[in-house]
């Protein structure tokens, strides 16, 4: 590897590619954070917002604001889905985005206001230099600086030396052929054409190499193609709809000699073949050439949501938020947390050259044995510094300097708890992002080692960027650790913490198994197997190994309910800790 970073190699252009994409997604987030950055600044100038932020008032506008932004939130799902018509698949998962979307909308309606008064500004500004804000930010302009680099070299076909991607500006097309893709309908009535020529024209816009799916249900049959039907039309550019045939696939043809040409589309030529008129239900749904770029949007508002929900926090949850930071700021400048990083970044780089001896499958061992070591880090991490932030400070009388300020006992258990996600969620962002790019380098290393030649960068943007589903769902489940570690902190010191959350961990992964071999009706079994499934989380919810040895797409809503299920049992475990923490004697 080291020699193809010398000269100019599609090796390294395939492997980067997919990180290119992604640090155009994290440039557009950081980007639109600035931009927010100058409006709250040019609000902060209006005269009479700061009245309205702390009068009585604060609360109207709160809930309008977030009225407004949940009418918005709802209009662009309904946007994104569809054009004309709601399908099943969208009705079935709307209640799942409006859990995210409520909350989120609440919060940032709330904190709009106090965002745009003079104090409210400078504090969200201040927080951009220190904390974990600071760290992320780090990230984002590296990445910022990657992209920029990398589109640079490209233009100037890298100097000889060496470019991140090839053609950039067609990727850049792709993403802006974001907004005009999705899915259309159309219905209308063909009557039977005479001499099975020419053809009913079919109103319809999209471009022919973006076309991915086309519905067609009719009750009598057709014949279809992009020009007007005759007989200098070519049989491979007309397709035959028999009666009541339903979908129909259109793969995409780069060469244009499809049925569906490459170009501007805006019309089709239906011809009726049957013996009375044909009711025609068509749908479409057109994609982007470039599939990939869609990590863009994703990647953009991602960044930018994380950093509104952060400042919102800061700004209406002052006091959790104090302890929150501080004990981020804590815990990151441990030694533990360099060495577990360190631990990482080299088990992740180095594990790329070991045989695992698979015939071939060595990529789906690295994945595993990557999010297994991560989690493992993550875990460890975050029973330590629950035990030594919570546990020790009790026994230090630590805790009891911090409650004699205006700090109750909720707000400090609930800030330890946010504190270390904070810290465990930095940990995610440095080891993900690393572990991403040697994972898009991994199938490239393994073709270059057997037959398979060089691999094209959408292979590997499938195996890096597809990655990103399975490490948000390790860090749901670390989550849950940092919750029971938080609970089981107020009562007893880091030995037992260590104990109980193995025991645990062993536990949960088994749950599965143990409900199922409770079917034996060995009442002993049945009776263990119902309390572990009732008491300790199924983290089997968490792990997609499944998905990842088949290279499978992980479904959004999958993720979805596992963040509400990691949220209820953190909430439980949360309530736990509280009620623990209540009458705990601190002198």
């Amino acid at each position: 590897m080291s020699l193809e970073l010398l000269a100019q190699s599609p090796a390294v252009t395939n492997w980067l590619t997919p990180i290119w994409l992604l640090s155009l997604g994290i440039s557009a987030g950081f980007i639109l954070i600035l931009l927010s950055l100058l409006k709250l600044w040019i609000c902060s100038r209006i005269p009479g917002i700061n009245s309205m932020a702390n009068g009585k008032s604060k609360y109207i506008f709160g809930a309008i604001l977030s009225v407004v932004y949940i009418g918005f939130g709802i209009l662009a799902y309904l946007w994104a889905f569809h054009e004309t018509k709601l399908d099943e698949q969208a009705l079935t998962d709307l209640p799942l985005f409006l859990a995210f979307l409520v909350p989120v909308c609440l919060l940032i309606g709330f904190g709009a206001l106090r965002f745009c008064t003079p104090s409210g500004f400078r504090e969200i500004f201040d927080l951009q230099f220190e904390g974990f804000l600071f760290w992320k930010n780090a990230v984002c302009l590296f990445m910022i600086v990657f992209a920029v680099v990398g589109y640079l070299l490209a233009m100037s076909d890298g100097f000889g030396i060496i470019k991140f991607v090839d053609e950039p500006y067609v990727l850049l097309n792709s993403a802006s052929r974001i907004p005009m893709t999705g899915v259309g309908r159309v219905e209308a009535e063909i009557q039977p054409t005479e001499n099975k020529v020419g053809g009913t024209e079919i109103d319809v816009s999209f471009y022919g190499e973006e076309v991915q799916l086309v519905t067609i249900l009719t009750d009598q049959p057709l014949e279809m193609a992009a020009q007007p039907i005759s007989k200098a039309v070519l049989p491979s550019q007309v397709y035959s709809v028999a009666a009541s045939e339903k979908i129909q696939l259109f793969p995409r043809r780069q060469d244009g000699e499809g049925r569906i040409p490459n170009g501007k589309i805006d019309k089709l030529y239906v011809v009726n073949t049957g013996n009375g008129p044909a009711q025609l239900k068509l749908g479409y749904a057109t994609v982007p050439v470039n599939q990939e770029v869609w990590i863009i949007p994703w990647a953009a508002m991602f960044v930018f949501l994380s950093a509104i929900v952060y400042w919102a926090s800061a700004v209406l949850f002052p006091k959790t938020f104090a302890v929150a930071f501080s004990t981020f700021k804590t815990e990151v400048n441990q030694p533990l947390f360099l060495v577990v990083l360190l631990a990482g970044v080299f088990f992740i780089m180095f594990s790329i050259w070991i045989p695992y001896n698979t015939f071939g499958e060595d990529i789906k061992m690295y994945k595993d044995s990557g999010l297994t070591l991560i989690r493992v880090l993550a875990i460890f991490l975050a029973v330590w510094a629950a035990s030594k932030s919570v546990a020790e400070e009790i026994d230090g009388r630590t805790a009891l300097t911090v409650l004699s300020k205006p700090v109750g006992r909720r707000q400090f258990i609930i800030g330890k708890f946010s504190g270390i996600g904070l810290t465990i969620g930095l940990l995610f962002v440095l080891l993900g992002v690393w572990f991403i790019a040697w994972t898009s380098y991994k199938p490239i290393y393994d073709g270059k080692e057997s037959t398979q030649g060089l691999i094209e960068w959408q292979t590997a943007f499938q195996h890096g960027i597809g990655l990103i589903p399975a490490i948000f769902l390790v860090f749901l489940e670390v989550l849950i650790f940092v919750a029971i570690s938080v609970a089981i902190s107020t009562r007893m010191g880091i030995l037992a913490n260590f104990l109980i959350c193995f025991a645990i961990y062993v536990l949960g992964h088994l749950t599965p198994l143990i409900v199922q071999s409770s079917a034996s009706e060995f009442e002993i079994v049945v009776a263990f197997g119902n309390l572990i499934a009732i008491i300790f989380p199924v983290l089997n919810h968490f792990d997609v190994q499944a998905a990842i040895n088949t290279n499978a797409h992980v479904p959004l809503p999958y993720v979805g309910w596992a963040v509400m299920y990691c949220a209820l049992y953190s909430s439980i475990a949360m309530l736990l800790a509280l009620a623990l923490f209540e009458d705990r004697d601190l002198a």
